[in-house]
């Protein structure tokens, strides 16, 4: 799998990022009602036309994920990848980190959040829906990776039962290293980024998973 982000991958990250901080602030500021697609556009500094080609609602801005997105040459970069069942931990959870990926190195953006869903609870179950919409997505791109590895199934549902374990497994380093910042934010800067806490907790899941072979 390619390690570097495709310029235009890149550059949706950014602006789909851009707009849910926007959103944030924009629905903080002057609550759900009075923030409008217009000042949040403005505020990440697009277009409305440009906001609806990220996100169908301000609310939906304001929860962050988007099943519709992930980058097609990340897709297939991961599934098509030369490497082989030895690496297939390591390749699945950097392909989940960054289909899952917001872009943002502000470890103040999910407090934020969390207060902006004590405020309006309505909008937790859209995040819910959204986050299982997108891991199954995900798990659809992993049993395409197993099956280009070869890996036979006794059925559809065993097949389907086996993608979806390895991709909630391989969550597990986004999930710690996610942990980490929530715990002591003053990481990200002092290690030098997200990036940096998240190829450590990547290295310690690998290094458990050897412990346990």
């Amino acid at each position: 799998m390619s390690d570097n982000e495709s310029l235009r991958a890149k550059k949706a990250r950014l602006t789909r990022n851009a707009l849910h901080e926007a959103a944030i602030t924009r629905v903080l500021e002057e609550g759900l009602e009075g923030a409008t697609v217009a000042t949040i556009a403005a505020d990440a500094g697009v277009s409305t036309r440009t906001f609806f080609n990220y996100y169908a609602t301000k609310e939906d801005a304001i929860v962050g994920l988007d099943e519709s997105n992930i980058d097609a040459q990340l897709v297939a970069d991961y599934v098509h990848s030369d490497s082989g069942l030895d690496t297939l931990a390591e390749d699945t959870a950097r392909f989940i980190r960054e289909a899952l990926l917001m872009g943002s190195l502000d470890p103040d953006t999910p407090a934020r959040r969390r207060k902006l869903f004590a405020l309006y609870p309505e909008l937790v179950s859209k995040r819910f829906d959204r986050a299982e919409a997108l891991e199954e997505l995900i798990a659809e791109h992993v049993l395409a990776r197993l099956r280009v590895l070869g890996q036979e199934f006794s059925s559809e549902d065993s097949a389907w039962r086996s993608a979806r374990m390895l991709t909630q497994l391989c969550m597990v380093p986004l999930h710690h290293a996610g942990r980490t910042i929530k715990t002591a934010p003053e990481l990200v800067e002092e290690r030098g980024g997200s990036q940096v806490i998240y190829e450590e907790s990547l290295g310690l899941f690998l290094k458990v998973l050897r412990r346990l072979r």
